[in-house]
């Protein structure tokens, strides 16, 4: 349980390592807190929505170093953290310069769309979208790595971002 809140006591630090199980245990605090909101939001409305965003904006960066020092358990940059966001902008951006003119010309024509669109109007919708699956899919293959690097067992012993939070020795040899 202790793990579940060690990341507000070293709430803006991004040196060190960080286990699995930290890692982890944070995450479903924060599902778990997110869990509590919606219930709150069905009993009391907007308050709980502005709570959860004030909750949000209090955790955002102890939910960052607490990613950079998985990172680094693993013996990654923390940087790697970004690899999703940046190859999201990347496929984004090269998608627009591809299908820019035609994609943002389609999404004029539905302006008049209303609320409730003909079966004609939401596929033609459909089509005018989906170009944009492979930016998705490239986002989703990163978001695929960044999890896997997540869920990798920490580097045995000491790393260039400090020692073994699991406290393993540094003397592995065999004789």
């Amino acid at each position: 349980m202790e793990l579940m809140f060690q990341p507000l006591k070293r709430y803006a630090d991004f040196n060190g390592r960080a286990r699995r199980r930290e890692f982890w245990l944070w995450f479903l605090f924060q599902i778990i807190v997110s869990i509590v909101f919606n219930i709150l939001r069905s009993v009391i409305g907007e308050t709980a929505e502005l709570l959860n965003g004030l909750f949000s904006l209090a955790i955002l960066i102890p939910s960052i170093a607490v990613g950079v020092r998985r990172f680094h358990d693993i013996n990654r940059t923390g940087w790697w953290l970004l690899f999703p966001a940046v190859v999201f902008i990347v496929a984004f951006v090269i998608f627009i310069s591809i299908n820019g003119a035609s994609f943002f010309s389609t999404l004029a024509s539905f302006a008049n769309v209303g609320p409730n669109p003909t079966p004609d109007q939401s596929m033609a919708m459909m089509k005018a979208f989906a170009p944009m699956w492979w930016v998705i899919a490239a986002w989703f293959a990163a978001a695929l790595v960044t999890f896997v690097f997540n869920v990798m067992d920490g580097t045995a012993g000491p790393n260039r971002f400090g020692p073994d939070p699991k406290g393993r020795g540094g003397d592995t040899s065999v004789f």
